[in-house]
């Protein structure tokens, strides 16, 4: 009941205007208060019950004189007679007789009032929504005054607000005292709640609170964006959102049945495969039930789990985990067996599936440069699909081999997995600067230079920033940007990588083992997405052709499934590019927990802001050294920025970031891991690194000078 929640929260120290609670209007005692005015409000058993909340049902009046509070008591006693609060009780299957009260409560001549969801509405259960306008919280209820919204993130500490117009701002600290009250009172009655507020001359009031009832709680959809961030940062368009989808779903299932070989069990688990990998705000994320559900099929699961989270970076462990798949006993002796089997066989299986690559990749990219009609290359993209993916889960395998014996080598040993050269992921470095000194030497528009680029872009065409994003431009499909980059980098190609020993225990050996095939699997992959790429820019320049879209680059605002059809898809494009440009302007949430479904976002962005202060900033650190530098913070990566000297500050990197590392003093990245790409290139290249630093491309502006020590972790701002 209403008057219950103020008592609770009046007894537990929240600021709550003086008031009283009556059964009827000879039970009001004027003496209570010397206010001048008062709210007058229901409060029936019905009411902010867990089942309905009866928000807005009952009648409500504000402002009302001493001498007439009697009266509206009397009123609201009878609104529970009324056809719309009876129709609202047969909706929700309340037929029980119900006690009556009504709350007489001191008026607040509010500057501005609102209300605060401790979880959003629409269902997304870890972004807190609080609204505020000028004046009294029934003209923001009632629409009656233009209102700010804001929308904050509980795990990311930030928060955007959408303003209408000249719409009333809070100041800051009012905005975080409000945050932290709400959280208060979310934890004090232990359910996401629904709080109205008034603020007078800085001083916030809690007015009512009540439980959310909207919410079903019972299929939460939790996605994160640890480690995949790196492979996909920012916006990601249509085609590369279906293209991922596609290809995790086809791997998950491949491995499910390599390891249970239990055709049933497989099927079972068709929708966790089909979703392990999500799209929020046209963000990819990993959808942990899908992971969890995976990883539990595996022996020693409760072991290997923390392991993996802590080789993906997952930091966060509130989440509920998904139901357990029921698996036969027979299915759980040939799991074990296929991981003890596995184990031992992984890196010469690697090596044979890297082999086969090679001769596949030189056939189909001939097939796609013959493909002259769009059904045509869909044909050699399912023959890729089906004859390269069919043993791609082997990668999934060869990480969790290189997880594993990681982590067994312990913190003791990190030097060492440190010590590693000769990585598949350095080589497009030593191309570049082969290709760098020809340049010197015979000049760009030589034949020397021309070949060498040329045989730079059949090996490593496909590696560049962003590489696994389909939209991506490369070197491959856009060779001018090979040339741009050589020119603006003249000279400063320069090979910094250091031999380094290769001793180590057993498990520091077969870690580096791991992570070695896994950077070649990962080269094999920037070529296989190259080659999906090309498939779907022909397509695209068909479509064009046909004046079924402007520019060839518009197929990638298209989903795979589209390509199949005869549609116009002109009108479609602009639509998603609009979409697509309303994305960006959204904070990069590193989590979202949804309530049953994925909810995108739409509406209006008015501003972002961090609210973390502090001149220490904390982190894992992947590649051990000390520097104190100028910080470059980079959010969108291009070649030509110049990085010499900088220490660098990002969300995350991908395979392609090192051609900017190779000439920075250390690096700082939100995201990452001991084996995320930051922390391997950084190692490699002997960068000072640290990772899983919070916030660091907000709180951290370009200019800045800080001192990074990655034994510690710790970031220090000298300001």
């Amino acid at each position: 009941m209403k008057h219950k929640n103020l008592e609770i929260l009046s007894k537990s120290g929240f600021r709550v205007p003086k008031f009283m609670v009556v059964r009827n209007a000879e039970e009001y005692d004027e003496s209570f208060s010397d206010a001048e005015l008062f709210a007058v409000r229901s409060s029936f058993s019905s009411e902010d019950d867990a089942k309905a909340s009866f928000a807005g049902q009952y009648d409500t009046y504000l402002n009302i004189p001493k001498k007439d509070v009697r009266d509206k008591i009397e009123m609201v006693l009878h609104s529970n007679q009324k056809e719309h609060v009876k129709s609202y009780k047969n909706a929700q299957n309340l037929y029980d007789a119900e006690e009556a009260y009504v709350i007489v409560q001191e008026m607040i001549d509010a500057d501005c009032a609102g209300v605060i969801f401790t979880a959003n509405p629409l269902g997304i259960l870890n972004e807190m929504v609080v609204v505020v306008g000028e004046g009294l919280g029934n003209r923001v209820v009632e629409d009656q005054v233009k209102t700010t919204s804001y929308y904050y993130h509980m795990d990311d500490d930030l928060y955007y607000y959408d303003r209408q117009e000249d719409s009333y701002l809070l100041l800051e600290t009012i905005f975080r005292e409000l945050v932290e009250t709400a959280k208060e009172i979310q934890k004090r009655y232990g359910r996401y709640m629904d709080i109205e507020y008034a603020i007078k001359e800085q001083d916030i009031y809690i007015l009512q609170a009540r439980p959310i009832t909207t919410f079903s709680l019972k299929d939460q959809i939790v996605l994160d964006h640890s480690n995949i961030v790196e492979s996909y940062p920012g916006v990601s368009l249509p085609l590369t959102q279906s293209f991922v989808q596609e290809v995790y779903y086809r791997i998950f299932q491949n491995c499910v049945y390599r390891i249970t070989k239990d055709t049933k069990l497989v099927k079972d688990m068709d929708e966790y495969l089909r979703n392990m990998v999500d799209v929020a705000n046209g963000r990819m994320y990993y959808r942990l039930s899908s992971w969890y559900a995976v990883l539990h099929l595996l022996p020693f699961a409760k072991y290997i789990i923390p392991i993996w989270k802590e080789m993906l970076g997952i930091t966060n462990d509130t989440i509920s985990l998904p139901t357990k798949i029921s698996v036969s006993k027979r299915t759980q002796f040939t799991v074990f067996q296929s991981f003890l089997y596995y184990l031992h066989r992984i890196p010469a299986l690697l090596d044979a599936l890297h082999q086969n690559f090679e001769k596949q990749y030189q056939i189909y990219q001939k097939q796609i440069e013959d493909g002259t009609t769009i059904q045509q290359l869909l044909d050699v993209y399912q023959y890729i699909q089906k004859d390269i993916l069919q043993d791609w889960d082997l990668t999934l395998i060869n990480d969790m081999y290189a997880f594993l014996y990681t982590a067994l080598s312990g913190k003791k040993y990190k030097k060492q997995i440190a010590n590693m050269k000769n990585l598949e992921s350095m080589k497009p470095i030593h191309s570049m600067k082969h290709l760098s000194n020809i340049a010197q030497t015979y000049g760009m528009n030589s034949e020397q230079y021309q070949n060498a680029a040329a045989e730079h872009i059949a090996q490593y065409g496909d590696r560049c920033l962003s590489e696994l994003k389909l939209e991506t431009k490369t070197y491959r499909t856009n060779p001018e940007l090979l040339d741009a980059y050589i020119k603006h980098h003249m000279g400063q190609c320069v090979d910094r990588s250091v031999p380094c020993s290769t001793s180590g225990n057993i498990f520091v050996k077969k870690a580096k083992l791991g992570i070695q095939n896994r950077e070649i699997s990962r080269m094999n992959r920037s070529r296989l997405y190259g080659m999906a790429r090309s498939i779907f820019l022909k397509i695209g320049a068909i479509l064009e052709k046909q004046g079924r879209i402007v520019a060839a680059e518009d197929v990638f605002y298209l989903y795979i499934q589209e390509l199949h059809t005869e549609n116009n898809f002109l009108a479609l494009v602009e639509e998603r590019k609009k979409e697509a440009i309303f994305y960006e302007k959204i904070p990069e949430y590193s989590r979202l927990v949804f309530d049953g479904k994925v909810i995108n976002k739409t509406g209006q962005i008015s501003h972002t802001e961090i609210l973390h202060k502090t001149n220490m900033l904390s982190g894992i650190g992947t590649s051990l050294g000390k520097v104190t530098g100028e910080v470059l913070v980079i959010v969108e990566p291009k070649d030509t920025i110049d990085t010499t000297g900088k220490i660098l500050v990002t969300k995350s990197t991908d395979p392609g970031w090192v051609f900017l590392i190779q000439n920075a003093e250390g690096i700082i990245a939100e995201k990452g891991s001991l084996l995320s790409h930051t922390a391997i290139i950084s190692r490699e290249l002997h960068k000072p690194a640290i990772v899983n630093v919070k916030d660091c491309t907000s709180i951290l502006k370009t200019g800045d000078v800080v001192s990074l020590d990655a034994e510690t972790g710790i970031v220090v701002i000298q300001r």
